[in-house]
């Protein structure tokens, strides 16, 4: 037996002294895909829009939650482009949200969201870093490329934001100080952060203009870890453990007869909303506004937010993406 044993250690290690030198001998060819390829850098600028989805626009509804307040982004990235088909990025964005529940007019189910009448905007200047995979096989050098190079992308985001809104007189006000949710109040949530992080990830495709230069056009859509981006989450607070007059007018808005971003006229809309439960108010000769359902909106502990996503945005720019030229190593003798 134990003769047997030793003759299989040594056709074991005579085996793997075998595989090993086939596996050197070929090792160019295993991994020809990075060996061959000369890494390099790229810079990009660009602009486009910006589309939120939350509380105050629903993922419900994707398509007019893309193109109701939509508004715009700057960006600027980084890019290490480090093997045939892989590059890491890290970016920088000044992203513009906004959100208004008076598009919920006529909306069948989403009557309660018109009724309460919130609205924000928010600037959000986000830090990302990147992974991004290109379909197409890169070539040695960066100024052979082809036309056209179509990608997908994922990674990680940081981010500042502070959510505003307008007060009933048309200034603009933060909203975070205010506590509108009577954040930092005995038996109230925390205050929520000036900062977050999130998740991103997207498609693109760039565009050969020249050897050094590219046209971009991508689409990324970002998750965020919170659900204060447009300062909606929890439940109404009591008038009363409020005290500031200011933070009560922004908290809840049930009662205004104008929309103050879009100026449109909300008394036929809050008929509408009032008449199923109190069908008196349907005589236009009444003021729906006070009527029992709107005067008892918003009481202390019923919802004023609670979407079950946590906000997000998608992001779509044209870019323009310059190849830096690679450092020349001059051959030593």
């Amino acid at each position: 037996m134990k003769i047997i044993i030793n003759r299989l250690q040594s056709f074991c290690n005579y085996s793997c002294v075998i595989i090993f030198t086939i596996f050197i001998q070929n090792s160019p060819y295993l991994f020809a895909q990075n060996s061959f390829y000369v890494p390099h850098n790229t810079l990009s600028v660009g602009a486009g829009t910006a589309s939120y989805y939350g509380d105050l626009s629903p993922y419900s509804r994707p398509i007019q939650s893309t193109i109701d307040e939509i508004r715009w982004n700057i960006a600027a990235n980084y890019i290490h482009s480090f093997g045939n088909h892989w590059s890491t990025r890290v970016g920088l964005k000044y992203i513009r949200i906004a959100g208004d529940d008076a598009n919920m007019l006529g909306v069948k189910g989403k009557e309660a969201r018109f009724v309460r009448n919130l609205h924000f905007r928010n600037d959000v200047k986000e830090l990302s870093l990147m992974m991004a995979y290109d379909f197409v096989n890169a070539p040695r050098y960066y100024a052979k490329r082809k036309l056209l190079s179509p990608y997908l992308l994922g990674g990680i985001t940081a981010f500042l934001h502070s959510p505003e809104a307008k007060t009933p007189d048309g200034t603009w006000v933060k909203l975070r100080p205010l506590n509108t949710e009577g954040q930092g109040l005995p038996n109230y949530d925390t205050p929520y952060k000036v900062w977050g992080m999130g998740a991103a990830v997207g498609a693109g495709i760039r565009i050969k203009l020249s050897p050094h230069l590219d046209l971009g056009l991508e689409s990324s859509f970002h998750y965020a870890f919170t659900d204060y981006l447009d300062d909606v989450y929890g439940k109404y607070a009591s008038n009363t453990d409020l005290t500031d007059p200011l933070a009560i007018a922004m908290a809840n808005r049930s009662g205004e007869k104008v929309a103050i971003l879009s100026g449109i006229d909300r008394t036929e809309g809050i008929r509408s909303y009032v008449v199923l439960k109190e069908p008196f108010y349907a005589n236009p000769a009444t003021d729906p506004f006070t009527s029992t359902s709107i005067r008892n909106f918003g009481r202390a502990g019923t919802s004023r937010g609670g979407s079950a996503l946590k906000d997000g945005y998608l992001v779509t720019s044209i870019n323009l993406i310059f190849h830096l030229p690679n450092k020349v190593v001059c051959p030593k003798y």
